[in-house]
């Protein structure tokens, strides 16, 4: 008999980690923590000359500033800045070698004062990446559930039973007729902590615990529905993150991880992020790619057993030693204002035996500079699974209904009446394919 491995289709490409973050400064007058030294009319006029020169957004290593265009330009910058001062820049400190904190100066010619923005580092930022020597904590707690109906179309039943009279005798393939539903939820808890190693590259650790349930149920024989329940802490993974690019305009991102899951895969997995920068928002594309390896079998899909030694699966795949899935898609993430952020991202998959459009939102909330939470939800747009016909197996021990075969025209008797042990395997067809997730992520920076 063959071993067979329950894997499930329905979150094996989904994102690995949230990576990268991104600092961001509000415009003057809106979430700006600038003031001047004193109020005078000098003030108020350099007020006005900074409206007419316009505003300009400048982002260096990931960090976002809002700042006047003709400061910027009017020499402050001596070509040393490497963008680490980080310090610096939340004190407000004056730094002649950072183009970015700049000087206003007043019309008084005794007096000067300095400002400071407000800069925030968003942590639900698609690119979020600590910094070197700095450690992002992302905590996925997540719900997610796929189903869908299906018609056994046909079997061949093969007697297994020794003692019995026709061992290893088997039915001709018939018509079986019978309909059901297939249900998968997982409950999952996923860990991700990323070490900054340099400003650039990032290495990151995780693990899952999570509970699967399958049930097979809505029979139209009125049979009692079937639930197999796994648990345990049974994922985890190693990687690392580079930040390719970060300039005024673009900003690019590689990934590469490995993941293995306790007793079923190993899995390969990479991923390319490009955004283009326009004022609040990043708008990026995505590409992923994975490689699994079966530890266990040749066969994937939905499977249920219970302690009677029964079980039943539906295969999405057989005769097969490793899975391969791609997926690109299109993603915008907005700054909506001090505290709120949004994330949206359309992705078409290649997951092996079938084909998804799958469309997600996250809403993000920021109220201090180390920690953030992410709520977020997935849905399936379109799925190539309707419609194709997969294999199911069934082995079932002390039967208590056995196959029929056409003894005579219009005549049907029951064989293998004696055996205590049939395994049958034939062709369903799945009628329909539903997919949802939804989760929070708690962001810590450190």
């Amino acid at each position: 008999m063959k071993k067979y491995t329950l894997a499930l289709a329905m979150i094996a490409l989904l994102p690995i980690v949230s990576a990268g973050a991104y600092e961001y400064s509000q415009p003057q007058g809106e979430y700006n923590s600038a003031r001047p030294v004193m109020k005078n009319n000098a003030y108020k006029k350099a007020t006005a000359k900074r409206r007419a020169g316009g505003y300009k957004n400048i982002i260096n290593n990931n960090f976002y500033y809002a700042q006047p265009a003709q400061y910027y330009t009017q020499g402050i910058d001596n070509g040393n800045n490497t963008g680490r001062d980080f310090a610096d820049y939340y004190r407000g400190k004056r730094n002649d070698t950072n183009p970015y904190v700049y000087e206003e100066k007043q019309a008084s010619q005794t007096t000067n004062s300095y400002s400071s923005q407000e800069r925030k580092y968003f942590l639900a930022h698609p690119f979020f990446q600590p910094l070197k020597g700095h450690v992002g904590s992302v905590t996925d707690v997540s719900y997610a559930r796929n189903n869908f109906d299906f018609d056994l179309l046909n079997g061949r039943t093969l007697n297994l039973d020794r003692a019995s009279s026709s061992y290893k005798q088997a039915t001709p393939v018939g018509i079986v007729g019978i309909t059901g539903k297939e249900e998968t939820s997982m409950f999952a808890v996923k860990e991700d902590l990323s070490f900054g190693l340099t400003d650039r590259v990032a290495l990151v650790l995780m693990a899952q615990y999570d509970k699967t349930d399958v049930t097979f149920k809505d029979w139209s024989g009125g049979e009692p529905s079937d639930t197999y329940s796994k648990s345990g802490l049974n994922l985890f993974g190693v990687g690392v993150q580079s930040r390719l690019v970060d300039n005024d305009d673009w900003i690019v991102m590689a990934e590469a991880f490995f993941q293995h899951q306790k007793d079923t895969t190993n899995t390969f997995m990479g991923e390319v992020k490009a955004g283009y920068k326009v004022y609040r928002t990043t708008i990026y594309g995505v590409g992923r790619i994975s490689y699994t390896d079966l530890i266990k079998g040749d066969t994937y899909g939905a499977y249920v057993e219970n302690p009677s030694g029964d079980w039943l699966m539906l295969s999405y795949k057989t005769d097969t030693k490793s899975v391969f899935q791609g997926e690109g898609g299109l993603g915008a993430f907005a700054v909506l204002g001090k505290y709120f952020t949004l994330n949206t991202e359309l992705t078409y998959g290649y997951y092996d035996w079938h084909d998804q459009l799958n469309i997600k939102g996250a809403l993000g909330f920021q109220p201090a500079d180390h920690f953030a939470l992410n709520l977020y939800a997935s849905t399936v747009l379109y799925d190539s699974a309707k419609g194709k016909n997969r294999r199911y197996m069934n082995y079932d021990v002390n039967p208590t209904a056995f196959p029929e075969v056409e003894t005579s025209p219009g005549h049907y008797d029951e064989v293998f009446t004696d055996s205590h042990l049939l395994y049958t395997e034939g062709d369903y067809n799945i009628k329909n394919y539903n997919e949802w997730k939804a989760g929070v992520q708690v962001i810590l920076y450190f």
